[in-house]
């Protein structure tokens, strides 16, 4: 008669529940990591989208002559 230890491995009921949480933790990580890829690759830019705008309406404000070459100098160096 042949024994062998079948799908929980030597651990019996144990094995096998140890076995389900690590599936699962491992799916849980591809998912959020997937998530987490296509969040990064379909992001809108919007980090750099109100830096330009400052910029525009510092050009559209200096163009206006709302305020003075100096202080539009400063402005756009702290901008960048």
């Amino acid at each position: 008669m042949m024994m062998g230890y079948g799908f929980s491995g030597p651990f019996g009921w144990l094995g096998m529940g140890l076995g389900i949480l690590v599936h699962l933790a491992f799916t849980a990580l591809v998912i959020m990591a997937a998530i987490w890829l296509f969040k990064t690759l379909f992001r809108s830019g919007s980090q750099n989208e109100p830096r330009t705008d400052a910029l525009e309406i510092l050009k559209q404000r200096y163009a206006k002559g709302e305020i003075t070459t100096d202080e539009y100098q400063h402005i756009k160096k702290e901008l960048e």
